[in-house]
């Protein structure tokens, strides 16, 4: 090695990485009915680079009566351009759910929060009409794997502190979680109608990809709505109004 190369091996040997557990403000979006009308809740997970209201604006055309949907956003957000001597950066931001980065940690708070915030939705929803909704999932590109996390992790629970089994679980346009075992999601669909999108010209829906994608959830032996239409990676109208 070089003598800068000893010096920066040196360097990082002497730096320890601390970590501590502090609050977090999270917020999220709601779109549809108010909690007294509400029988079906749709939860529904942001891609990558999204933020709850802009995502939310296309469900917000489609939802019909009787139907709230809440779009939790992941905890890390970031401009989504490089920055710029004129600060135009700084004009769009984002989100993200998860990096490799802290993976296990940034889970944890992501969990507790999607936690948090249906529990609250499901309990004002309980307390003004007596009933616990109808839970549904969508999640979008990166929000397939998280909503499937989610799901995974309320099924582990046992008994669901949001007070209902997940109904129907759409995964639109995004890649099945790796670090959720095939077995804990078979069990977790136990009796959840199950919906694969794609669009036809979606480039990261490839053909190989949606054949692994199918391939893994037929050896789970779950049974898969699948629903196609002509676009790219996106939500589409026509599409979401029968999901919904």
């Amino acid at each position: 090695m070089t003598e800068f190369q000893d010096a920066t091996r040196d360097a990082a040997a002497a730096i320890t990485i601390h970590k501590i557990a502090v609050e977090r403000t999270a917020r999220y979006a709601t779109a549809g009915a108010e909690p007294a009308d509400t029988t079906t809740l749709w939860v529904v997970f942001h891609g990558y680079g999204q933020l709850a209201s802009e995502f939310l604006t296309t469900f917000a055309r489609q939802v019909p009566k009787a139907t709230r949907v809440i779009a939790p956003e992941g905890l890390s957000r970031f401009y989504l351009e490089l920055p710029r001597a004129d600060g135009k950066h700084l004009a769009r931001t984002g989100a993200t759910w998860l990096t490799r980065d802290d993976r296990e940690d940034d889970l944890r708070d992501a969990l507790g929060m999607l936690h948090a915030v249906v529990g609250q939705e499901v309990d004002a929803i309980l307390e003004a009409r007596g009933d616990v909704p109808a839970i549904k999932v969508l999640g979008f590109s990166q929000g397939v794997a998280m909503s499937m996390r989610w799901v995974a992790d309320v099924a582990d629970r046992g008994v669901p502190e949001e007070g209902a089994d997940v109904a129907t679980h759409v995964l639109w346009a995004g890649g099945l979680a790796h670090d959720v075992s095939d077995d804990a999601m078979k069990a977790a669909w136990n009796g959840t109608v199950v919906q694969v999108v794609v669009g036809d010209k979606d480039k990261f829906a490839t053909d190989s990809f949606r054949r692994t994608l199918r391939k893994r959830i037929d050896a789970m032996g779950i049974a898969v709505e699948e629903f196609t239409f002509g676009g790219g990676h996106r939500l589409d109208d026509d599409v979401l109004r029968k999901l919904l």
